[in-house]
């Protein structure tokens, strides 16, 4: 019993961090909303790419905030955010050796500031709290 105590209070925890982390990366973008724009069309995408991603990305992550929050969606929440931290994670991977030509960080706020090599770092706790709390949701569904 102290064993679904425990992992149900991590799988809280874990959600509580995915939010923040979804909700601050999704507004920062959107309050600095020209930043983001330059940093999305400096990348090697193409035009109509770069504007559809310059409202995917906050959307998507909004999007998953909302997810988070319920529990009846708080699963696929879980699934899109270890998605997102898969995708994002893969990116970084791909700058740290040298596929990109050019690699402006388009993270939000703080996030921004952090080394490729950090970002990688935190990238993967995430991917990885993301995951765990896939299998912890699957877990709790399933008592």
């Amino acid at each position: 019993m102290a064993s679904l105590k425990y992992n149900n209070y991590l799988l809280d925890s874990i959600v509580f961090l995915l939010v923040l982390l979804w909700a601050y990366t999704a507004l920062s973008k959107l309050s600095n909303l020209n930043e983001f724009k330059l940093q999305i069309h400096y990348q090697n995408f193409s035009t109509p790419t770069a504007k559809m991603l310059l409202w995917f990305i906050p959307g998507i992550e909004i999007s998953a905030t909302g997810l988070l929050l319920f529990a009846k969606t708080r699963f696929s929440g879980l699934l899109l955010s270890s998605i997102l931290m898969f995708a994002f994670t893969g990116y970084v991977g791909l700058v740290l050796v040298g596929f990109y030509d050019k690699v402006p960080c388009s993270c939000g706020g703080a996030l921004s500031v952090l080394g490729w090599e950090a970002h990688l770092w935190f990238n993967l706790f995430f991917l990885s709290l993301s995951l765990l709390g896939t299998k912890l949701q699957i877990t709790r569904n399933s008592n």
